[in-house]
C-alpha cells in the first residue's frame, strides 16, 4: 500500500495497484478465492489455529477494513490528482532488481506485517487480519458483489437445505467464523466474508453445500418463470 501511494505521488501506476485491480477482477469471476487458496497471510493465520481457534465476532468490527480501504483510496486519488493524473505505468517502480524484498526496508515491512498477523491471531483467533484489517478485501468484495448484483455466472457456494441435518460442522469449521448453518437454512450462501475455501463443502457429511458457477435457482425454473 505504501509503494502504491509513493507511485501515485508521481503519477505512476505501480505493480501493487495493478495487483489490487486484478484481485478485484478475479473476485468478479471467482469470489474471494485468492483469500482462501493463495494468500500467504491467510496461510500463516490458519497455521496458528491450534494455538487459538476462537471464532470472531462480525457486525461493526467488519467495517474496520472498509475504513482502512476508504482512507487509502482517498489518499491514492488525491495523490494522482496532485501529480496531474496517471502519467505512466511502471510495474517495477520501487522494486530494485525486480525483487519486492530487495532492500532492508522492504524486509522490515514484511516482517512487521507478518508479525502483526501472528500477534492478532494469537490474541483474537481465526484469521482476524482477513476479517478486520485487510486492505485488499473490500476491493475483492466489490468485485464479487458486482457479479452477484448483475446475476452473472461466477464461482459461488450453493446449498440444498432440505438435506441439512443441522450438525453445524460447517459453522464450526469455517475459518472466517461465518454462521454457515444459518446461511444454509436461510438458503442464502452469499456472504462478503466468504473466502471460497471449501472447508464447509469438505466437512459436510450430507454434501449439502457445493461449489457452482451458474445459479441452480435459475436453471431449475422454466425460461421466463418468476422463481418468486
Amino acid at each position: 500500500p505504501v509503494l502504491t501511494l509513493q507511485g501515485a505521488a508521481r503519477g505512476i501506476v505501480t505493480s501493487s495497484l495493478l495487483f489490487v485491480a486484478l484481485s478485484a477482477l478475479l473476485a468478479f469471476f471467482a469470489g474471494r478465492i485468492f483469500c482462501g487458496w493463495i494468500c500467504p497471510g491467510g496461510a500463516v493465520q490458519e497455521a496458528l489455529f491450534p494455538a487459538n481457534d476462537r471464532r470472531l465476532k462480525g457486525g461493526r468490527y467488519d467495517l474496520i477494513k472498509y475504513g482502512i480501504a476508504a482512507l487509502w483510496l482517498g489518499a491514492l486519488v488525491l495523490l494522482f490528482l496532485r501529480a496531474g493524473g496517471i502519467l505512466s505505468v511502471d510495474p517495477l517502480f520501487g522494486i530494485p532488481g525486480g525483487l519486492s524484498l530487495g532492500t532492508p526496508l522492504s524486509y522490515m515491512m514484511f516482517y512487521i506485517a507478518m508479525g502483526g498477523m501472528v500477534f492478532l491471531s494469537l490474541v483474537l483467533g481465526r484469521r482476524p487480519f482477513c476479517r478486520y484489517g485487510c486492505l485488499l478485501a473490500p476491493f475483492m468484495i466489490a468485485g464479487k458483489s458486482a457479479a452477484e448484483k448483475l446475476h452473472l455466472p461466477h464461482l459461488h457456494l450453493e446449498a440444498e437445505s432440505e438435506k441439512c441435518i443441522d450438525c453445524k460442522l460447517c459453522t464450526k469449521n469455517c475459518p472466517m467464523s461465518l454462521e454457515v448453518n444459518r446461511m444454509v437454512r436461510e438458503e442464502n450462501m452469499a456472504s462478503p466474508e466468504c473466502i471460497s475455501c471449501g472447508a464447509c463443502v469438505d466437512v459436510c457429511p450430507k454434501k449439502v453445500i457445493s461449489f457452482a458457477f451458474f445459479s441452480r435457482k435459475k436453471t431449475e425454473n422454466e425460461p421466463g418463470e418468476n422463481p418468486n
